[in-house]
């Protein structure tokens, strides 16, 4: 899944504030140099609820998945300012610091920086968000404080740098949360009544059936019928897909917004906060790995998440959605048991296992604890005052510890290492850190813990090639001082391993990786996917026929680059991995894309967000072959993009040569259409039944007056198949 590239306006800001950080003459280094250093804040509190202040690193342990660690500093600050340390450093004098706004700060060797982050909000929750965000500026007005305002909505979008300007922050408060995000609504009700309905219509049609098994007289009730419960499964399953989509795509904004602004902050020091106000996070089982990094890399950046639900007192609980969802799953089930075969198979009977594996994943006030209490932070929510749990996160802000330690297992593996506190102070409760994923330090190619093995397998001084996979990079026009690539990896299906799951299902699990390199070795652009897969058993060998296809599209400015891709079975553990350059030149003239010969055609799923992919045309996107087609008969598209010099020149034509063995067998003069917004698609059947068997080469030449550009492409034609088919 593409990453918030809307984040990068989160680096400037941060970077900006780094200035803040810099020690003073004679300070000790703050611990945040090396990410195999880990650094917790952890805050202490009394029985009655107070910061305890006096803690020593002798009343503290800590452990890493069950082994102590060794802590090699301890220090305590209140307000910004450290208060002791152990071992003992120099005090931090007073100094006055510029913030990016321009406001003068004193005391600032570590400061208390927060984030507040406005998730897609409805009406109600954007007034409550709002007055608690305003209490908090109003709360917590302190020098050693700077917050800054960023908003999601499909992307992130920064509306306040850092600042200690209690009016500036106001203001960008108060636009936040008067806008009118789009607010993705679970629909639970509406698909419960098509549930209903559907269930009524099958039962009706059952009946039916039973009766005029021996009457033809029946027949035409028993069709009119079958169509009725065919439509009313139809709109069962189309909500469904959009309630999935519309889950997933709030999951997606909302969790890779917080990952990508905790990542960023791993080089600023001092306590990290960011104040997370939502309806609730979505986290269905394809976006699990997404919320583990999130918490992950806040905790390795030491960033804490405090989530404000902003939906208020909630008069029913947030698991009546979830219990809908898993009792719908059990009825899809027994359905499939009754059925007997008798019946085709429906959507929501293929997607049994993901209902009830989603419903767990259903209550999102959960999941917003979860990332919270996780990263050290809390839950503030169930009430419409939210001030006291905001009083709460000021009180973590005042006084809180931080704790170093270097793990004793120095082996980056990616897996996660869960950390516990224990204090030896009656009475005492700690509010820490959960774990981290054990990513190598410095590896900035890695965000998810899966890609570790991929940039592993790439960075081998003989590649793995256990899997397969197959990579190309098609070349399209210019967008600007930019060029449009589209990167296709392929990998048979019949290569991953199946693995039985719960309930009898069949799993498969495979994740890509693709980086572009740039002529120095740095990373231009990089895409991932995680796929778990659940099927039912007899569709195992159908799905095993096919290819699971990743396709990136993107923009580079002129210069010589480098694809690398990899693949892994996460079963097996086997990797693949293919390569290539890719050159990206400037506009200058008449241009073609890669002639690309295509595969087949997928429908695009209702709700999925637009794309400048050239492959995708509408709802429908266009798989190309990324290996030498070979085929024996029927007709292999081929999908070329022109793009004409001017259209004041004379039409652009185009001239298909085919040649086997060096010598030229046929040509082609197709008519081109006319340039619709500066550009021409053109795609035309070429006739293989008509070929002998054997190795072709098409050469595609489009002329403009005196312009020319030509490309090749090749492909094969078999043999006519003999025997039985198979």
């Amino acid at each position: 899944m593409k990453r918030l590239v809307a984040a990068l306006c989160a680096v400037s800001a941060m970077a900006a504030v780094a200035a803040l950080d810099r020690p003073p003459s004679g300070a000790q280094a703050v611990f945040r140099s090396a990410t195999d250093l880990v650094v917790l804040d952890v805050v202490v509190r009394d029985r009655r609820g107070q910061i305890v202040r006096d803690l020593k690193s002798s009343e503290i342990e800590i452990q890493e998945d069950g082994s102590r660690q060794h802590i090699t500093q301890f220090r305590f600050f209140e307000g910004g300012v450290l208060v002791n340390s152990e071992p003992p450093t120099s005090s931090d004098p007073s100094r006055s610091v510029v913030t990016p706004d321009g406001t003068t700060v004193k005391t600032l060797h570590h400061p208390n920086l927060v984030t507040m982050v406005f998730d897609q909000l409805g009406p109600q929750a954007r007034t409550l968000a709002r007055t608690a965000a305003l209490d908090f500026v109003r709360l917590q007005d302190r020098p050693d404080v700077l917050v800054s305002v960023f908003q999601i909505d499909q992307t992130l979008r920064l509306t306040q740098q850092f600042t200690t300007d209690r009016q500036r922050l106001q203001a960008a408060i108060t636009q936040v949360t008067g806008e009118a995000n789009t607010q993705y609504l679970s629909g639970t009700d509406e698909l419960k009544r098509a549930v209903e309905a559907a269930d009524a219509a099958r039962q009706a049609l059952d009946a039916a059936s039973a009766v005029a098994v021996n009457a033809a007289e029946g027949a035409p009730t028993v069709a009119g019928l079958a169509q009725q419960a065919a439509m009313a499964d139809f709109v069962v399953n189309a909500l469904r897909m959009t309630q999935t989509l519309q889950r997933e795509q709030q999951g997606i904004s909302s969790l890779h917004a917080l990952l990508s602004l905790a990542k960023k902050q791993q080089i600023l020091s001092g306590r990290k906060t960011i104040l997370f106000f939502s309806e609730g996070l979505q986290a269905p089982p394809s976006l699990e790995h997404v919320l583990k990094s999130a918490i992950s890399e806040a905790n390795r950046a030491n960033v804490s998440i405090y989530a404000v639900d902003a939906r208020g007192l909630l008069t029913g609980s947030d698991m009546h959605e979830a219990r809908d969802m898993l009792q719908d799953a059990v009825q899809t089930s027994q359905r499939q048991n009754m059925s007997r075969g008798n019946r085709p198979v429906t959507r929501e009977e293929v997607m049994v296992s993901d209902t009830a594996e989603s419903a767990i994943r259903l209550n999102t006030q959960a999941t917003l604890a979860e990332l919270a209490e996780s990263t050290g932070g809390t839950l503030i929510g169930n009430s419409n005052d939210l001030r006291k749990g905001i009083t709460r996160a000021i009180g973590d802000l005042s006084g809180y510890y931080e704790a170093a330690y270097t793990p004793t297992n120095q082996t980056f593996d990616g897996r996660f290492r869960r950390i516990t506190i224990k204090v030896a102070r009656p009475g005492a409760t700690v509010q820490a850190r959960s774990g981290y994923f054990a990513l190598p330090p410095g590896e900035a190619a890695v965000d998810f813990p899966y890609e570790l093995d991929l940039v592993m397998a790439l960075r081998a001084d003989t590649p793995p090639h256990d899997l397969p996979l197959h990579a190309r990079t098609f070349r399209f026009g210019p967008e600007g001082d930019r060029q449009r690539f589209t990167l296709v990896a392929e990998l048979p299906l019949d290569s991953v391993r199946t693995t039985t799951a719960a309930r009898g299902q069949q799993q498969l699990h495979f994740s890509f990786l693709a980086l572009v390199r740039d002529g120095s070795g740095g990373v231009a652009e990089k895409f991932s996917e995680d796929t778990p897969v659940l099927v039912a058993p007899d569709r195992v060998a159908a799905l095993r026929q096919g290819s699971a296809v990743f396709i990136r599209s993107f923009t580079l400015a002129p210069g010589d680059y480098t694809m690398q891709a990899a693949a892994m079975d996460q079963q097996s553990r086997q990797r693949g991995v293919a390569q290539g350059p890719i050159a990206a030149a400037r506009a200058s003239g008449l241009a073609i894309s890669t002639p690309a010969f295509i595969k087949r055609t997928e429908s695009i799923s209702p709700g999925a967000l637009p794309s400048s992919d050239p492959f995708r045309v509408g709802e429908t996107r266009m798989v190309p072959y990324v290996t030498v087609p070979e085929v024996r008969s029927g007709d292999l598209p081929l999908f070329l993009m022109v793009y004409p010099a001017s259209t004041e020149a004379p039409p652009a034509n185009v001239l298909l040569e085919f040649s086997r063995q060096g010598k030229v067998t046929g040509r082609s003069t197709p008519a081109l259409s006319a340039p619709d917004q500066g550009q021409i698609s053109f795609i035309a059947p070429i006739p293989v039944s008509r070929f002998p068997p054997g190795d072709y080469e098409l050469r595609v030449a489009v002329q403009q007056g005196s312009q020319t550009a030509e490309e090749s492409v090749k492909f094969t034609v078999l043999p006519p198949a003999t025997g039985p088919p198979r």
